[in-house]
Order: C-alpha cells, then sequence, then structure tokens
C-alpha cells in the first residue's frame, strides 16, 4: 500500500462541499425542459435517477477505505467528496420528485438502477467496489466535459433546470479522481480498474436507454422524429455519448489520472456565474 499517498490536482484546486438552492424548487419547470425534446429531457430527467442509488455506493465505496488513506490532504477530500455526493442526491431527490409530480415513473428508472447496484455491492469487496465507483465517475465527469466544453449540448434548456446540472458537472469534475487517488492509496491494481470500466459503463448506458426508450413510449413518444435526433444526440458522430470514447481509452493507459484531462478553469468559471445558487450561510 502507498497510504502516504497525495491527491494529485491542479494548484489552487480544491475538492469543496457546497449547499445550494436553485429556482426550480420553487417554480418548477416543463416536462420537456430540454428545448422542448421529449428525448433529450427524459433522458436527462431518467438518468438524475440514478444518482440516489449511485452516489449511496459511491460514498460507501468510498468510505470503507477511509482507514487506508493515511494522507491529510486525501482524507479531508474524501470527506468533502462524500459530501459533495451526499448533496448531489438531495437535490436531484428535488427534481426527481417535480418530475414524479408530472406523472413522470421516476420510480421505476430509480429501481433499475438500483437493482444494477444493489447485487454488485453484495458480491464485491471494498476495494472492488472502489473500482466501479472510479469507473463511473469516470463517465460522470466525462458528461461533465462535454458539457462545459461543448455548449450546444445543453442549449435551449430551461435555465433554472440547467443550473442543477451545471453544478453536479462542475463538482464532478472537481472530485473526479478523489476515488483514483484513494485506489492508488490501497495499492488498487490495473487489471481490475480497466476491465471493470468496460462492464460499469455498459451497465449504466443499457438501463439509461432502456430507461429513455420506456418513458418515451408512456408519453407515446417513441416513434418520432424527435426521437430519432435523440439517438444522434446521444449516438451520432458527434454525439453526448460517442464524444466519450477518447476518455474511454484514456482510462486504459498504465500512467493514467484523471487530472490529466484539466477542467479547473471551467470549474472556476462556473462558481464566478453561480455564486447567487450558493448558501453561504
Amino acid at each position: 500500500m502507498d497510504p502516504s499517498h497525495a491527491p494529485r490536482r491542479p494548484p489552487g484546486l480544491k475538492v469543496t462541499h457546497r449547499r445550494m438552492k436553485f429556482e426550480f424548487e420553487d417554480s418548477g419547470f416543463e416536462r420537456y425542459w430540454h428545448g422542448g425534446s421529449a428525448f433529450k429531457s427524459l433522458f436527462w430527467t431518467q438518468l438524475s435517477t440514478a444518482f440516489e442509488p449511485g452516489e449511496r455506493f459511491f460514498i460507501d465505496s468510498a468510505r470503507a477505505l477511509r482507514g487506508v488513506v493515511k494522507n491529510p490532504e486525501l482524507a479531508q477530500e474524501l470527506t468533502e467528496f462524500c459530501k459533495q455526493e451526499g448533496h448531489h442526491t438531495a437535490q436531484h431527490l428535488k427534481f426527481d420528485r417535480v418530475n414524479a409530480a408530472m406523472g413522470i415513473d421516476v420510480e421505476g428508472c430509480r429501481k433499475r438502477y438500483a437493482a444494477a447496484l444493489d447485487p454488485v455491492r453484495k458480491r464485491l469487496d471494498a476495494l472492488e467496489m472502489l473500482a466501479v465507483t472510479m469507473a463511473l465517475e469516470h463517465l460522470t465527469s466525462g458528461f461533465a466535459e462535454q458539457y462545459f466544453r461543448r455548449p450546444e449540448l445543453s442549449a435551449g434548456s430551461d435555465p433554472k433546470v440547467a443550473a442543477l446540472w451545471a453544478w453536479h458537472a462542475a463538482e464532478e469534475a472537481e472530485h473526479k479522481a478523489t476515488c483514483y487517488d484513494i485506489y492508488v492509496a490501497a495499492n488498487g491494481r490495473y487489471l481490475p480498474r480497466v476491465t471493470t470500466l468496460i462492464g460499469a459503463w455498459a451497465l449504466i448506458l443499457g438501463i439509461s436507454v432502456y430507461n429513455t426508450c420506456s418513458l418515451l413510449r408512456r408519453d407515446g413518444r417513441l416513434f418520432t422524429r424527435d426521437t430519432l435526433a435523440g439517438f444522434g444526440y446521444l449516438f451520432g458522430l458527434r454525439g453526448a455519448v460517442t464524444s466519450l470514447w477518447p476518455a474511454f481509452f484514456a482510462y486504459f493507459r498504465p500512467r493514467f489520472h484523471p487530472w490529466q484531462r484539466d477542467d479547473s478553469a471551467q470549474i472556476a468559471r462556473w462558481e464566478a456565474a453561480n455564486a447567487r445558487y450558493i448558501v453561504t450561510r
């Protein structure tokens, strides 16, 4: 083990828990809040339901290895990571409740994610669970990078909802290396790290597509031009998912580290532009 392993991150960047208050909590939003597109809206709506079971899994996997972390900076980062993930869950549950009130099958989507993650939790040991968490953190940080570097992917969305996703993207980018550095401190091996990535991404993306199609079918919007365009939005030449391929393959480098993709400037710009959502007392 390397319990003294220090976190690697850009100078001046620090993983920080922020308490948030978003406008959608008071004024709500339309069912198809992403530019009127049923597909885009319901894809991100169903993804929100993954965060309650998913982030509970992430927090538990990181906390289980707290004992191997002796570096005080990394120990503090682990604490802030858990606080961030817990607050993500709380805010997305508020978002989910608004969607459920509009008749969207939020609970069915959440149960599918939980049904995938709960057996994994029972089968794996602490280090293996952390490898799953690292793989899924790499997915969420990849989406975060896309969010900030390609504004066309969120163009037309309700600003009240976009504020929620922008905050989540910023903090996913901010703590994208926390679990990776814990894994290094625990002497995690290369092969389990990379093989876990394949299954974890396939599982979550597969459930995402299934959930989206299920919600579209319930709304009578499955076989439409919008759905066809939506699959292009995800899987087209510059789709939100296909654009993740470089990040996917980068993970297989033996000397890979999440901060080899530096998002610190995007995080700083987000914080400067969104201070009004941060609760300071």
